[in-house]
């Protein structure tokens, strides 16, 4: 039975607009619900069929704007009439469009997704539209997307016209965080610039070809020099943050860190710690509930888990370097065969970096804090959809950031947010506006 949600919405506004800007993309989605996935020369019907605006950039921007960000999107669409009504849902949810550019006599991007019910999947097949061109990023749009912008979001498509973008954020002392979702042609580059990452779950393995999840998110800080911190989402299991110290801290922070591999660090402490939270507030759900969607459901904050003080990182005994460059390079090139890329797999791949500060290098091992975040609390049965669940995440780390929010309470307000997109077929339909939310979720108690 579901819980009907009593929590009071949030009805104060931000003190004053803040200013996010995301590049990347911006298409119609075609969603047909069906019962399950076919197979193979298998004929069914549909359950739903929903035509919605989606796009990574697109969708995460539309989390924040209804969180109450102002919103701003850089990319290229058709000038068809699809593309028309995409900027129309836009600017109904207050995103500034005045950087989207047209592409006269071309196709807007869209995509098919096959979302099985009983699976609980989605199946995405795009079909993109015409190259954002580097040459097209002039002056003028930097300048005029950048103005008074406080963070700067890509979701790692349009790479090559991004870094320029990026380096123009980071030239004005602008923050920028990058999405490494899959793997993309020529994303190491721009993760180079990025402040903070947000990766899903099979990317880090993908791009290191570390066979064990922790060992591969471990990877993938290390070859993120630049980056204060990384998030990993993990799907039901929540999510996983490394955050280094800040400069002026790092000798005092590895000083005194405590040696560990992040594998025992996330499976002996955090996973159990939260596991034991989880339990002890069962039954306080329905009190606990921040959020109430659309259909009146109520919403509860998930657990956060910190392990205690800073850690130096290691790999876990069971690692194996050889085999993890192979596997790198076999998931490169199945990307770039997925991608209707085949060739050009060099450019999906990622080379080790060096080590990410003089401490590092001299000692070996990561120096950060580790937190974990669960899910949000929410009924099995009232998850519809899980597309766009990583961008209406994003979304709300933007908000966070971007408010001065800590991060551990960015990745509880990151879990309902996603939560409630789930209780609704599409990436939007879901999405929470501000007044849906508790003003403690917010920060704005």
């Amino acid at each position: 039975m579901r819980a009907r949600c009593k929590c009071q919405g949030c009805d104060k506004p931000l003190d004053r607009p803040i200013k996010v800007v995301g590049m990347g993309s911006c298409g119609v989605d075609y969603l047909a619900s069906v019962a399950a996935y076919p197979r193979p020369d298998e004929k069914l019907r549909t359950e739903t069929l929903e035509t919605q605006g989606g796009g990574n950039a697109a969708n995460a921007l539309t989390a924040a704007a209804r969180l109450g960000l102002s919103a701003s999107l850089v990319t290229k669409i058709g000038g068809d009439g699809l593309g028309d009504g995409m900027l129309s849902e836009l600017r109904a949810d207050g995103i500034d469009t005045s950087a989207v550019l047209r592409a006269a006599g071309h196709p807007s991007p869209f995509t098919y997704i096959i979302v099985d019910r009983t699976g609980g999947t989605r199946t995405c097949i795009h079909t993109p539209g015409a190259p954002l061109e580097p040459s097209e990023m002039t002056p003028a749009l930097l300048e005029g997307v950048l103005s008074d912008a406080a963070l700067v979001y890509f979701d790692g498509r349009l790479t090559e016209a991004a870094v320029l973008l990026a380096r123009a954020a980071r030239a004005r002392g602008i923050p920028v965080l990058v999405e490494a979702e899959r793997l993309r042609p020529s994303l190491e580059l721009l993760l180079a610039e990025a402040d903070y990452v947000v990766t899903s779950e099979h990317f880090p393995r993908d791009w290191t070809g570390e066979a064990g999840a922790a060992d591969a998110v471990l990877a993938t800080m290390e070859r993120l020099p630049r980056a204060a911190w990384l998030i990993t989402t993990m799907g039901t299991r929540g999510a996983l943050l490394l955050e280094r110290p800040s400069p002026a801290a790092v000798a005092q922070a590895a000083a005194a860190a405590r040696e560990a591999t992040l594998e025992a660090v996330v499976s002996e402490e955090l996973a159990p710690a939260l596991a034991e939270r989880k339990a002890e507030r069962a039954a306080e759900a329905a009190a606990a509930a921040v959020c109430v969607s659309g259909s009146g459901l109520a919403i509860g904050a998930g657990e956060v888990a910190e392990a205690e003080g800073w850690r130096r990182l290691h790999y876990s005994a069971a690692r194996d370097t050889a085999q993890a460059a192979r596997q790198a390079a076999a998931a490169a090139e199945r990307a770039a065969a997925l991608n209707a890329d085949a060739g050009r797999a060099d450019s999906y791949g990622g080379a080790a970096s060096a080590p990410s500060s003089a401490v590092e290098a001299s000692s070996g091992g990561v120096v950060a804090r580790v937190t974990m975040a669960s899910i949000a609390s929410i009924p099995k049965e009232a998850v519809v959809d899980t597309t766009g669940a990583g961008d209406a995440f994003i979304g709300s780390v933007l908000y966070g950031l971007s408010t001065g929010m800590a991060l551990m309470d960015t990745l509880r307000l990151a879990a309902v947010v996603a939560a409630c997109k789930c209780t609704a077929l599409g990436a939007r339909a879901g999405l929470p506006k501000r007044s849906q939310l508790a003003k403690e979720i917010l920060g704005a108690a």
